[in-house]
């Protein structure tokens, strides 16, 4: 008689693609090979965040090429990773390799370009880092070329695979903290940088579209010619859901936190990801009370599991944890604030009408 399969080996069974993909990552330098090089010392990120790394733990996924015009970061990479099939142009590499899956981690002012070329040439998924792109016009392209090809198109917000926020979700679901009301972001750093891990967080959580924003900025120079920014926000969402975003360019002293407020209870997640609290009410006297916080009883990198996501969306036919117009609102949230800032600090409506705003 077959020994049956007992619980835990179904959770990890079930959590992997069934097919096994070939990938390849364009851009072979910090975001897609050598950035965990600045985390050594940092036990509080799970490694690895690089996409080529991330691309060969990660389960149903072959690293098969990289591309970079650059020599020196491809043969950097070539030694790294040990990949000989490398490359200085995308559609070579991908008439000869036909990867399923491909990675972009490009300066924002190529990604647009190579993601709708990709498309073109019929890969499966397309992973692409943030920010999106520099405009809305090129958002809405990178999104209908996708669409028109059938190809998945994904963001690297990884935090929205993330182990644990996986889990606070379902807390939520589960009527733990009541309904959800607000969510509320500290972290120092430029808006739409770093920020689109948390607006994409926020989108995935609150669970329906941006409505309107309005925004203060704190750089009155990168205000007038457009450049990346940091500054403090507001985010009003179609279902009720309100969101305040504090990205001063001074230092918090809080390292990234963000707080999920239901009616009963929130979650909380401190220093950068690291520590987790789940508070609920009282029944009888109202008061908080501090509950254990359900970790993920396998804790991983969270671009390992965004990578392993990605995969089973190419089997799943569509992609819902992070998917481009999460990306594109992100990035249309902080030029709204950018916008409510120039105007006096109003209320901006989204979507914006003329697409071809943009962040330098």
């Amino acid at each position: 008689m077959a020994k049956s399969k007992g619980d835990a080996f179904r959770v990890i069974q079930n959590s992997a693609a069934k097919g096994t993909y070939r990938g390849a990552v364009v851009g072979c330098g910090r975001m897609g090979s050598t950035i965990d090089d600045e985390h050594i010392g940092m036990p509080h990120y799970p490694w690895p965040w690089a996409h080529a790394p991330a691309m060969i733990e990660a389960r149903g996924v072959e690293l098969v090429a990289g591309v970079d015009p650059d020599a020196e970061q491809r043969e950097d990479f070539r030694r790294r990773w040990g990949v000989e099939a490398m490359y200085g142009n995308v559609r070579e590499m991908v008439e000869k390799e036909r990867p399923d899956l491909v990675s972009v981690t490009t300066r924002p002012e190529h990604r647009a370009e190579v993601v709708i070329g990709l498309a073109e040439m019929g890969v499966k998924a397309i992973f692409a880092t943030k920010p999106m792109c520099r405009t809305l016009a090129e958002a809405d392209g990178m999104i209908e070329a996708c669409k028109a090809h059938g190809t998945i198109l994904a963001m690297a917000c990884h935090l929205n695979w993330y182990g644990h926020y996986t889990n606070a979700r379902q807390q939520i679901e589960a009527g733990t903290i009541g309904q959800l009301k607000s969510m509320v972001n500290h972290s120092a750093g430029n808006l739409s940088n770093l920020q689109s891990h948390t607006l994409a967080l926020f989108r995935l959580f609150a669970d329906a579209p941006a409505k309107w924003v309005f925004g203060v900025m704190d750089d009155e120079e990168r205000v007038a010619d457009g450049r990346d920014l940091p500054g403090s926000g507001y985010i009003m969402y179609e279902n009720g859901v309100q969101a305040f975003m504090n990205s001063r360019s001074e230092r918090t002293g809080l390292n990234w936190t963000v707080e999920f407020v239901g009616e009963t209870g929130r979650i909380v997640s401190r220093n950068a990801h690291a520590q987790f609290e789940l508070w609920t009410t009282h029944p009888e006297t109202n008061n908080p009370v501090q509950c254990q916080f359900p970790y993920p009883w396998h804790p991983r990198s969270s671009m390992v599991d965004a990578i392993e996501g990605v995969c089973q969306s190419i089997e799943q036919g569509e992609e819902t944890i992070c998917p481009g117009p999460f990306g594109r609102e992100a990035l249309e949230i902080v030029i709204g604030m950018r916008e409510s800032h120039k105007q006096g600090n109003v209320r901006v409506d989204l979507p914006l009408e003329d697409r071809s705003l943009g962040i330098g």
